[in-house]
């Protein structure tokens, strides 16, 4: 099981930070949970990594099925759980909703005058093609 690190109370950790381990649990944070001699390992997004049995607890196999579909089940579920918190944590951080209110709107803004092209509009009048000290008209 991944494990988160640990802040200290009264620490601020920068949203750099935040963002990394958020983004690293989103591909890598994962549950183990271990019964009645099988061991699962399952990753947030469902997929199993590992089923191993123990041949020396389990003698008798007719339940084992039904074990490791309910252990794969509770470790995803907590895999899960584990990334809803970190993505709570993260949301909640009120730089994060500053950074949200100031771009939640910037696709229905209009661009500044300063960045619109130019009416006139042709192959020779880009107004965005660095223009060359050397090249002729």
């Amino acid at each position: 099981m991944t494990s988160q690190a640990s802040v200290p109370s009264g620490f601020t950790e920068s949203l750099g930070t935040k963002m990394d381990r958020l983004a690293d649990a989103l591909s890598n944070n994962r549950a183990s949970i271990r019964a009645d001699g099988v061991y699962v390992d399952v990753y947030a997004n469902g997929t199993v990594r590992a089923v191993v049995i123990d041949s020396e607890v389990i003698s008798d196999v007719s339940g084992v099925g039904q074990l490791i579909a309910d252990l794969i089940n509770r470790a995803r579920e907590q895999a899960q759980q584990q990334m809803a918190d970190l993505v709570r944590e993260v949301s909640d951080d009120p730089r994060i909703a500053s950074v949200v209110e100031q771009i939640g709107d910037a696709p229905q803004r209009p661009l500044p005058t300063s960045l619109r092209p130019t009416e006139s509009w042709d192959d020779g009048d880009d107004p965005w093609r660095p223009r060359s000290p050397i090249a002729a008209d």
